[in-house]
Order: C-alpha cells, then structure tokens, then sequence
C-alpha cells in the first residue's frame, strides 16, 4: 500500500522512551506508516514494539541486529512506503497535533524538503502543553536554509532529520554513512544541495531529548574522529557548491571544529583528533577569527583555543565545554 507518510523510528533499548513516543504519536491516519526498526535490543523494548504493531494496522516492523542508528535509519527507509520520510528517534517526542499538520501541508503543497521548528529539551525540563499559533509554510531557497543553518550559536536547523520531512523522490538512493558520529549531517547535506522545493516552517512540531548520560553521547576518540571527518567533508561540499556565503561557512565549520577540540581534550584525550584539529583551523587567519568578535562566547572559544590556555590549565574546562 502506498502512504502519504512513513514515520520511520530506529529503536534499540528504548524500553523508558517507547511509552513516551508512542503517546505522543497519538491516533495515526490511514494514510500514514509507523516503520518501527528493532536494532537488536537487548531490554523489553522488543515486546513493546511488538505490542504496538499487533494494534496498528498501518504499521511495520523490522528486526535486525544490531548495527547504530544510520544501520536502522537505513534499513527503514528500504522497506518504507510513504511518498514523504520523517525520522524519528525512540527517546524523543512529536507535538500534539504534529501528525495532522504535516498531512495538510503535504496535501496542499508540492515540497521536496520541509524543515520545521523543535524543542531542545532535558529529561527535567517541564513541557509545555499549551498551545500554539499555527503557521503557514513559506517557500525558500538555499542560500537562506543555508544562511540560518550557518550561522548561529543554536543551530535552529540542524543536520539532524528528526526537523525535516523528506519527499522520497529526493532521497532517492542516498543513505545514512556509517560514521559513528555525525552522520546526520553526512547525509543531509548532499540532498540538501539536490532540493528545488524547500519550505520553512517556523512551528514546533518535535522535542528533542538531550541525555548526557547516555551511551550515544560518550565521547570516543572514534566518535570524534568521525565527526572531524564529517566536518571536512561538509565544508568541502559547502565551498565547492558556492551558494553559502564564505564567512557563513567559516563561522559553522570552526565552531564544530572547537567543539571537537575541547570535547577531546575533556574526554578522549586523542593526540591524533587534537593534530588534525590544529591543522585545520590553521587556515584561519587572526583577521577571520577576529570577525566573529560580535559573539563574544564564540570569541572567548577563540582566544582560549588559539593561546593553548585549556591545554595548559584543563580544569578550566568545565567551563567552557
């Protein structure tokens, strides 16, 4: 059967989460798909996907082992059947209503990519269930996805998909890398630039769920060489395409750079990750760093990174990491 929309949810010990999830999904429409991908869990996760597909029709399930995210995400994707993709991550959450208001704007506009609004929230913060205005899609182009997702201390965009809804057409045979860090922005990036529809919806339709003390967010110096190597294929996809201004592009890429750099000298304490850091942001010039003196956080970063103060003095980490 073909569907307007497939949710597509890589789960793997999300046993805490899926009753969460699965609320807040709600009433599914007929012509929406719930692909739920067990990536070899190992808690009872498997039995609360298997509860939940026993009782929507319009589901699927697919067990596999397992392989991290941008595995499942891919396995997903294969056996979806939805004109429209939405991933959706199992410790997260989708606002009341969310679902209905993407069917609409699906039925009334001819997208390739929408990109939508979300809350970055902790485990303690209280949500919001009141209401909120309802929004109308705007078209845009490139250069102002580009300019917004660019520039910025909170990224409002992201790499992420869980913000996005993706015509299938547009995805076509793209799929997640298997980096084990980043991989979002791997795979978005490229379908990005291949986008002739883009709309811009400013309301928030997803929370997003930090958790610190997951395994997922353990710096490794795998992790965080992967994730230097997303970076440099980013940035040489973004100033070969030529659309992103070039300062945009700098401010972006150094301060995923910084990022990088002080998460591994507070964790992974990697001196192959901090070589390669240190050579790449050696083509900044005091003259670029010192444009971005407007974000004094950002500047701050800067100074601390450029004068090897966090090297010397590590315990003043906690403060800016």
């Amino acid at each position: 059967m073909d569907y307007q929309l497939s949710i597509v949810i890589p789960v793997f010990n999300s046993e805490g989460y899926l009753p969460r999830l699965f609320k807040s999904l709600g009433t599914i429409p007929s012509t929406v798909e719930v692909v739920l991908v067990n990536n070899g869990s190992t808690d009872d996760s498997d039995q609360l996907l298997r509860r939940y597909h026993e009782s929507h029709t319009n589901s699927l399930l697919i067990d596999e082992a397992h392989g991290g995210v941008a595995f499942a995400r891919n396995a997903g994707l294969e056996h979806a059947h939805g004109h429209y993709i939405w991933f959706v991550d199992a410790d997260d959450a989708v606002r009341p209503g969310a679902i209905d208001r993407l069917l609409k704007i699906i039925n009334s506009t001819d997208f390739d990519l929408l990109i939508f609004d979300y809350y970055s929230l902790t485990e303690k913060d209280v949500v919001s269930t009141s209401g909120q205005s309802v929004k109308q899609a705007q078209e845009t182009d490139l250069a102002n996805v580009l300019h917004e997702m660019l520039t910025g201390a909170h990224d409002p965009i992201g790499g992420f998909p869980h913000n996005k809804i993706f015509a299938r057409s547009l995805i076509g045979n793209d799929r997640f890398p298997d980096f084990k860090s980043a991989e979002d922005m791997a795979f978005f990036v490229p379908i990005l630039f291949r986008a002739k529809r883009i709309y811009r919806l400013r309301e928030t339709l997803y929370d997003y769920y930090q958790h610190t003390d997951s395994i997922v967010h353990k710096i490794s110096a795998v992790k965080l060489t992967d994730y230097a190597k997303v970076m440099d294929l980013v940035e040489q996809r973004l100033r070969s395409n030529g659309t992103a201004a070039g300062n945009d592009i700098d401010e972006y890429i150094l301060r995923r750079r910084l990022s990088i750099y002080f998460q591994n000298l507070a964790e992974a304490k990697d001196p192959g990750v901090k070589k390669h850091i240190r050579e790449k942001t050696a083509q900044y010039s005091w003259k670029q760093l010192l444009s971005f003196k407007h974000d004094k956080k950002l500047m701050v970063k800067i100074l601390l990174y450029k004068f090897k103060v966090l090297d010397i003095m590590p315990f003043l980490l906690k403060y800016f990491y």
